[in-house]
């Protein structure tokens, strides 16, 4: 079928837009609210100005993907999911250089969903949901619907999966059937050779190519789902891959039918409300304008990355007091570059996550990271504000001088069904004002500030001001605990010599985080255009004095040649 060129016009045609740019639009629409909160992020095929270049990726602890051309299936080595698999599992549709078209694809932060999105100066359009499951945390889900809004039928062809240097594997076709539900199925199984052992890794996998073409009817859209189920040993020797081959094969296809049990929609819901539960514990951070300041899309971004090669792990550990203990002990985490490097390509990022939990599994929160990703996320926002379980209190152990944005560490969980919240604004005066309040309680809680010298204030659901202190030596801004007798004691153990008002942020500091420059609130083309202007009227000054002065010495050498 030929290209059949369709523009759309403005009323006000002062902008021309192709059928492919304004489809885009309308699909991208749904998520401007999202991109805004941080919650997600957009990235076009090429990137557009002033888009962040975040891999799109998804993974559950078990597997992750990049979401991207001919990627492959990255499992667990050590602490992160690193070690590929040469099979390319995602179902495309093939472009051709002859294509006008647009792609663009949504990481999700909040969901675990990634979304693709190509639009087809031809008039249709295809979306792409890409999921690991979080629950069925073997399956690889793939949403595909592709629609044909115009008056004329039209032919899609997909890529299905595909192997890729994997020498080591070979396919077999088997029949699954669950209930009523017949239908044949592919059965890929290998080995990994690991570098630098003697020792394989075996893999199966359950997957079904998708149809070679699909007639889309006018006005019409086709909507399918691919299951693929992915099933791993861990490192055994050779002699060993028979009896793992034939224990993975049977893992993967009990995954794959327990996947196919469950209704579709139920099987997308179940994974979104699980994802989101790892949100509840978070951080809202104000802007800063500054140079290589941390804003809220790159926290949450790695963040994302960090949860998704998380595993199941213990639930609710993070609700235990005991496993919180010592966690987190370390200078805090925004102010460590190493932490939040380029994640553009999946080996940069998994350097990240490595560098994520290590950190973490060192500075005291090792048996968090035993849990699953709300425990992991429990830690990662302690170490964001270097707040720490320690001996019955939580402490809120940073420098006042860190304090010149604003924060709000949010449902920190203390105890079973204790959550707090921690409030830091910086007010007119640029000083720090420290808010804490208690979401939910089993007990009542009290929190006192540095030096503990002032009463313990009553904690509530109505944020309660705790002044911000600076010590000598330094310690601690705010405990918080329901001990009452203990935060007594604390004022005797903690000995401070000096304590006083934290002393207000200075001016050029906040205008940095403000305007991104040291001039205030006007740009700094302004301030350069007045110094301009300002030389400029001393030289015209100059000019008026120099040509007074010499205009004077002519009128005098005048005169005196006329006597």
């Amino acid at each position: 079928m030929g290209i059949t060129h369709i523009w759309l016009f403005s009323s006000t045609r002062e902008s021309i837009k192709a059928i492919e740019d304004h489809c885009m639009n309308e699909r991208l629409a749904a998520f401007h609210s999202d991109i805004e909160e941080y919650n997600a992020n957009i990235l076009h095929n090429p990137p557009k100005e002033g888009e962040h270049h975040y891999l799109p990726y998804i993974g559950n602890g078990v597997f992750g993907i990049p979401i991207l051309p001919e990627a492959l299936i990255y499992i667990k080595r050590g602490r992160a999911l690193s070690l590929p698999i040469q099979w390319q599992p995602l179902i495309s549709h093939p472009l051709l250089k002859t294509n006008f078209y647009r792609d663009a694809t949504i990481t999700h932060f909040t969901s675990g969903i990634v979304y693709r999105y190509q639009c087809f100066r031809e008039g249709y359009y295809i979306e792409f949901q890409y999921y690991a499951h979080r629950i069925f945390d073997a399956i690889l889900v793939q949403d595909i619907k592709i629609t044909n809004p115009l008056s004329l039928s039209q032919n899609v062809p997909l890529k299905p999966q595909m192997s890729t240097q994997w020498d080591n594997y070979h396919i077999e076709v088997i029949k699954i059937q669950v209930d009523d539900f017949l239908d044949e199925y592919n059965l890929i199984s290998g080995f990994i050779p690991l570098s630098n052992s003697n020792k394989i890794v075996t893999v199966s996998i359950v997957y079904k190519r998708p149809p070679r073409i699909l007639q889309i009817k006018a006005r019409s859209s086709i909507k399918l789902k691919f299951l693929t189920s992915i099933q791993y040993s861990e490192p055994t020797l050779m002699e060993e891959h028979h009896i793992q081959y034939e224990l993975t094969k049977e893992k993967a296809i009990e995954a794959i039918k327990k996947a196919i049990s469950i209704q579709h929609q139920s099987l997308k819901e179940d994974h979104i409300n699980l994802w989101q539960s790892y949100w509840y514990t978070g951080l809202r951070i104000s802007d800063s304008k500054a140079d290589g300041a941390i804003n809220g899309h790159k926290i949450n971004s790695t963040l994302y990355y960090v949860l998704s090669q998380i595993s199941k792990g213990i639930h609710d550990i993070e609700k235990n007091i005991a496993m919180n203990e010592g966690c987190y002990r370390g200078h805090h985490t925004l102010d460590a570059p190493r932490l939040w490097k380029d994640t553009s390509s999946i080996d940069a990022m998994n350097n990240v996550v490595e560098a994520w939990l290590i950190t973490l599994e060192k500075q005291g929160c090792h048996h968090l990271m035993i849990g699953d990703p709300a425990a992991v996320q429990q830690a990662i926002v302690l170490s964001l504000g270097s707040l720490r379980f320690s001996n019955q209190h939580l402490e809120f152990n940073i420098d006042p001088q860190y304090l010149n944005r604003d924060y709000l560490f949010r449902r920190i969980s203390y105890g079973n069904v204790t959550h707090l919240n921690i409030s830091v604004t910086v007010g007119e005066d640029n000083r720090a004002v420290l808010k804490v309040a208690v979401d939910k309680s089993d007990s009542v809680y009290f929190g006192c500030d540095a030096g503990c010298l002032n009463p313990p204030v009553s904690l509530s659901q109505l944020y309660a001001s705790i002044p911000v202190k600076l010590t000598k030596p330094l310690t601690a801004i705010l405990y918080v605990t329901s001990d009452y007798q203990h935060m007594q004691d604390l004022r005797n153990a903690l000995h401070v010599h000096a304590i006083d008002d934290a002393p207000a942020h200075d001016h050029l500091v906040m205008a940095l985080h403000k305007h991104g420059h040291q001039l205030g609130g006007l740009p700094t083309f302004f301030w350069i255009s007045i110094c301009f202007l300002i030389i400029v009227f001393h030289l015209f000054l100059c000019k008026l004095v120099i040509n007074e002065y010499y205009g004077h010495q002519d009128k005098q050498k005048v005169r005196y040649s006329k006597l």
